[in-house]
């Protein structure tokens, strides 16, 4: 961000907190931790002048305003749905439509690429968004996320071995991606999950770019994006794109100051 202002970004999504600080100069910290260590976290943050938090759950966001108060802190922009960003969403219910979600599309409206894109944000659940080249959220679909398609099998399966403990091994001379078929049942079901995951996914993007034209760029960000890379290649990774869209907004709050 330009300027000298101390800005200060928190982002409470569905598994993490994720938090960014850019000092006067640019200089720029960052981190994560679960929602058992936001209290940790919290204390731990550096001083800004200017804070917009967003957030998915609301269960945690009185814990945040305790914090703002007991810290002396500014009084944080909250952004906790579409409809906190106006006429920039355009899906049918605002209100019900994520904060993280509107925030990507911002983002990349400030970005300067000048291009609609399929925004995809690959996390504990799945977005995969038309947006348009000055950054309007005009709709797209949600799926689960990797974790979620292997604890929903767990639960409604629970004698299957859980696969997370396993990776292709190295007596396997190809990626499970890759492999014809798996003679192991943990590895049966990994790849079987991550198959249905990746070509899901693909499958949505698809869609998505066909109605935005083949103008529209392919846009990855969220914990599960590097998974997703050559698949839909080419595509552009562009990680903490909620933050982006949430230091977005607090240049435009200074600009109209």
């Amino acid at each position: 961000m330009g300027g000298s202002m101390q800005t200060l970004v928190i982002d409470i999504g569905n598994t993490r907190l994720c938090w960014r600080h850019r000092d006067g100069t640019g200089e720029v910290q960052s981190g994560t931790a679960s929602h058992e260590a936001i209290a940790d976290v919290l204390s731990d943050l550096p001083c800004a002048e200017s804070i917009a938090i967003s957030s998915v759950v609301p269960a945690h966001e009185p814990e945040l305003e305790k914090w703002l108060r007991r810290t002396d802190r500014p009084a944080a922009l909250w952004v906790r749905s579409g409809a906190d960003l106006g006429d920039r969403v355009c899906t049918d219910e605002p209100h019900r439509t994520g904060a993280d979600r509107a925030l990507c599309a911002l983002a990349w409206g400030a970005s300067g690429e000048h291009r609609s894109a399929v925004i995809i944000d690959a996390g504990s659940a799945v977005t995969v968004d038309a947006v348009s080249a000055s950054g309007q959220l005009l709709g797209g679909w949600i799926a689960p996320g990797l974790g979620a398609l292997g604890a929903g099998l767990r639960q409604v399966a629970p004698s299957l071995p859980d696969p997370t403990v396993v990776s292709a091994s190295s007596s396997d001379p190809e990626p499970r991606q890759m492999l014809p078929w798996a003679s192991d049942t943990k590895l049966a079901i990994g790849g079987g999950i991550e198959s249905l995951f990746i070509g899901g996914i693909q499958a949505l993007r698809d869609r998505v770019q066909s109605g935005l034209g083949d103008g529209a760029v392919t846009v990855l960000t969220g914990g599960d994006s590097d998974l997703l890379m050559q698949a839909l290649e080419p595509a552009v990774l562009r990680p903490g794109l909620v933050l982006d869209g949430l230091e977005a907004l607090l240049r435009g709050a200074a600009d109209a100051q």
